[in-house]
């Protein structure tokens, strides 16, 4: 059966290949150091890609404690829907509970709006800035898992 290897140690492979074996080819030096700057991101998208599962989870945490401290969504209906105290930590789980969770907030923070609980509300909105703000920095890490998947 084929192994999918871990993301980071083939963005890793993909950049060595690209800094060290396929930049020294080229010799227009504008298209050389375009390709060295990819070969960069590609780098620390790797390094970022290890710390990747644990903002997930950090995140996923931070979602289901405000769900069940402003709103009528209890612990056990969380445990229902995505399993959190499963050990099993890898990306993909981590990321199918971050979409659940995410489904959840907005649909609360909906709600919300429509009650008009504006403390509450501010509350909810700081939680999505920041997540959006983490969103922001790790989109080149998403761009480029999926064309490693």
């Amino acid at each position: 059966e084929y192994m999918k290897p871990d993301i980071n140690i083939a963005l890793m492979n993909a950049a060595q290949e690209i800094i060290n074996r396929f930049s020294p080819l080229i010799e227009d030096e504008y298209e050389k150091s375009r390709l060295g700057s990819w070969g960069a991101l590609i780098l620390i998208s790797a390094m970022r890609f290890n710390d990747a599962a644990s903002e997930l989870k950090k995140e996923n945490i931070e979602i289901a404690d405000w769900l069940t401290s402003n709103t009528k969504v209890g612990k056990e209906d969380l445990e229902k829907s995505i399993n959190l105290s499963t050990s099993e930590d890898n990306i993909d789980r981590l990321d199918q509970q971050n979409q659940i969770l995410r489904g959840l907030l907005n649909e609360e923070i909906e709600r919300l709006e429509v009650v008009d609980d504006k403390s509450v509300l501010l509350d909810g909105y700081s939680l999505m800035r920041s997540m959006h703000q983490r969103r922001k920095v790790s989109d080149l890490i998403g761009l480029l898992q999926q064309s490693v998947d």
